[in-house]
Parts: C-alpha cells; structure tokens; sequence
C-alpha cells in the first residue's frame, strides 16, 4: 500500500500521433512526430478510488490517411511512491497492440484500472452541459477567457492568474501531496516560465471547439496541437517559440465559464 500514491501514463508511440484522455478528460497529446515514449502524472485527473478509465486515439503523420504499416503503441499505468525517485514502480494496466495498424484511417480503444487515492477532488459542482449551447457563440466565450488569462500571462499579473486558476491549482496541490510552503512556491512562480516573451494568442479562427466528460466540459484546440491555451512568440524567427497551457472550463450555477484543469 503507497502512503502518497503517484499515477502516471506512459506513452510509446511508433509512427503516429496520439491523443490520451483520462476519465474522459485530456491528458497527453502529440502529433507530427515520428516516435515518442513519455510518462504523464494524471492525479489531477481521478477524483475518487476505484474504477478509472483510460482512452487513446491514435492517427496518421502528417497529412497520410491511413496510419503506417509499421505504426506500433504501448501505454502502461503505473503507480510510484509520490516522493520516491528511486522506487521501483508497479505498472497495474498495459495495452501494445498486437495486430497490424497500417489499413487504418485511425485506431481508439481504452483502459479501465483500479486506482487508491487517499484524497478526494470535488467536482459535484460541474453540473452544466454544453450539448444545447449555440456553438459559435460559446467558442467566442471560450476564447474570452483565453484572452483573459493571455492579458494575465503578458501583465505579469500573478494575483489575478491564480484567482482564475484557482481550481485547478487546488486541485494540483492535493493530488501531488504539496505543503504550505511548496504551494507558496508553486504560486509565487507560476508566471516565471512566460516571463521576458511578447506572447500573443493564437487566433480564435484556428480554434476548434471540443467537449469531454458528458459534454459538460469545454475547451479549444487548434488542430494537431495540444488542447488549450497556445501562445506564440511572434518574435522568434521562423520556428516561432510558443507555449500550450491547459484551460479547459465548466459553466456555474450562475451562467459563468470556470477553469476547471
């Protein structure tokens, strides 16, 4: 039994791009890549113990329309002592794929496994689901909010960011074990990796608007980036430098978009 239990997914993908999503919320994508082999903590992800879903999709490089004859994945969930580097970690579900990919346009399948959290994450409060939303007018109320926390990130303004984030971060505190003086530190720093950058969001027109758990989450993603946030430096040449933030928002009682992770 773990004292402080850490999960995480481990990701090998061979010729594909891949999307994960845990408990039908997206935790890990990459695309246009020839190989990965990544792991990803998903505390932040399971609210309670017991039974957890794991789902990955996976598709095509570039702009191929069917996935390679040699495209080959293997995902691992693994749970480690949560303050332990060195511990040996126990992989509780795996999934390699065993017969030939390459006549595919794309390929999805999922996971379940059992989690034991001594931790709970509230999320009785998303309630609120999109499904009968005007969707152009909601993809212009996502994008406000982007353009918030894009105002918030440029100005340096590090109060009024994590009053946005508040959620989320709350949540990261108590699936990771922090104490008062690492949740200090995490706060005081959460701006410091967008500091010395002229950051601008991308444009609203290069966003698609996508929904998780039971359509009562929202978020945007730009195609074949990772969901949420991006910003780009326009300043940095021709690989222009950006960064990609999760923001993915449920609507409270009162109407309003929160960020949720």
């Amino acid at each position: 039994m773990y004292k402080q239990p850490m999960y995480k997914v481990e990701v090998k993908a061979y010729l594909c791009s891949i999307e994960t999503f845990v408990n039908e919320i997206p935790c890990f994508s990459y695309f246009d890549e020839p190989q990965i082999a990544t792991d990803t903590p998903i505390n932040n992800l399971i609210f309670n113990s017991g039974k957890q879903k794991l789902r990955f999709k996976i598709t095509p490089l570039f702009n191929n329309e069917k996935l390679n004859k040699k495209t080959k994945i293997e995902i691992n969930v693994f749970v480690k002592e949560s303050d332990d580097f060195y511990l040996k970690k126990q992989v509780i579900k795996s999934y390699v794929n065993k017969e030939p990919l390459g006549e595919l346009q794309w390929f999805e399948d999922e996971l379940n496994f059992e989690a034991t959290i001594p931790y709970n994450l509230d999320n009785s409060f998303i309630n609120y689901s999109f499904i009968n939303d005007e969707k152009d007018k909601l993809l212009s109320e996502v994008y406000n909010q982007y353009e918030i926390l894009t105002n918030f990130i440029n100005k340096q303004d590090v109060n009024n960011y994590n009053d946005l984030t508040e959620i989320r971060f709350n949540a990261f505190v108590k699936a990771h074990y922090l104490d008062a003086s690492k949740q200090n530190y995490y706060l005081n720093k959460s701006l410091n990796s967008f500091k010395d950058y002229n950051l601008t969001l991308v444009p609203k027109i290069d966003y698609t608007l996508k929904f998780c758990y039971e359509n009562k989450l929202v978020y945007l993603q730009k195609i074949k980036n990772a969901p949420g946030l991006i910003l780009e430096d326009l300043s940095s040449g021709d690989e222009q430098l950006h960064f990609t933030e999760s923001a993915v928002f449920f609507k409270d009682k009162n109407g309003k978009l929160k960020l949720f992770r």
